[in-house]
């Protein structure tokens, strides 16, 4: 693949500040935690070179995975020399598995939710139900809050607009919130919520559908790209049309019908534990790969982990390369 390096212009991570994480040094090799591979690409550019060949990436994906993506980090890869064997895809889904592989990286499923740490604030907690429904989301068209107009006592948490683009209109609600929530007042309205909405068509693997999981509040999801929906099942969610009458029946069958918060929180922590173990064990080989003998991975994992294992921030890479 031959691609002119000055012409090369992928979407990179917009703010100063991006997700970047030395997860483990020695002498023998360095591991990063990254997202998104082409995201990288301005450091990487000025910095590939300083690369060692025990150097190991894992790679959470941000975002829903189309081909055009991955042909822009396959060519970024390319253009700078790099070995695909040193880069190890996190997928949220068997969709991102599937494109992945057809360019030939290295990676299993370990959805970003897995990341959560459900010891933190999301919790179920004993309060009487005011709300019909919660969206908890940023005022971006993608979320498709207009989904929601049917549905009555409709709760709306809206976060920052992050991603830019303009606010949208709102649907007709009973809560908005006046200022923005600390994660303890989002926890308070999710439990006081019969389900929480999640609309959006593409995206990630959206952490408030996960938070809601976690309080041991069922989902209504729309069909999805990005892979939210790998933490769904007949119990903890409906999947609906996208309409502003399916999504309105759907919240209508969930409060006629309640489902037992302990249950729906068990299943996500479980099959949040199945995700870490694949990764400690991709970890554990990586180690022994380039001759770390003394470290266990587990437990290594266990004492690193950290809520969402995302640290955003402007890093030096003068003084780690």
């Amino acid at each position: 693949m031959s691609v002119d390096i000055d012409n090369f212009k992928p979407y990179i991570w917009p703010r100063p500040s991006f997700p970047f994480s030395l997860y483990y040094k020695d002498n023998l090799c360095r591991i990063f935690i990254i997202e998104n591979l082409q995201h990288n690409w301005e450091w990487m550019l000025k910095y590939h070179k300083r690369f060692r060949p025990t150097d190991f990436f894992f790679v959470i994906l941000g975002w829903h995975y189309h081909e055009y993506l991955v042909r822009q980090a396959d060519i970024m890869l390319d253009i700078l020399h790099l070995n695909k064997e040193n880069f190890f895809i996190l997928y949220n889904s068997q969709a991102d598995k599937d494109i992945f592989s057809r360019y030939g990286y290295n990676g299993d499923i370990v959805n970003q939710n897995a990341w959560l740490d459900e010891t933190l604030v999301m919790k179920p907690i004993k309060l009487q139900k005011e709300f019909d429904a919660v969206y908890v989301a940023r005022r971006v068209a993608f979320k498709r809050h207009f989904l929601a107009s049917k549905v009555p006592n409709l709760a709306l948490v809206v976060g920052n607009n992050s991603a830019g683009g303009g606010e949208i209109d709102l649907p007709p609600y009973k809560y908005l919130n006046p200022a923005h929530l600390t994660p303890e007042q989002v926890c308070e309205k999710i439990n006081q919520s019969h389900c929480g909405l999640i609309l959006s068509e593409h995206e990630g693997a959206c952490h408030a559908s996960s938070e809601y999981l976690l309080c041991g509040v069922p989902v209504v999801s729309t069909p999805s790209f990005g892979g939210r929906d790998v933490w769904y099942n007949e119990y903890n969610s409906i999947i609906a049309e996208p309409t502003p009458d399916a999504v309105a029946s759907a919240v209508e069958e969930m409060v006629r019908h309640p489902r037992d918060p302990k249950t729906i929180r068990d299943m996500h922590i479980e099959q949040s534990l199945k995700y870490r173990e694949r990764f400690i064990i991709e970890l554990s080989g990586v180690l022994k790969k380039f001759g770390v003998k003394n470290v266990d991975a587990k437990q290594y994992f266990y004492k690193n982990f950290f809520h969402k294992m995302r640290k955003s921030y402007k890093p030096d890479f003068e003084s780690i390369f």
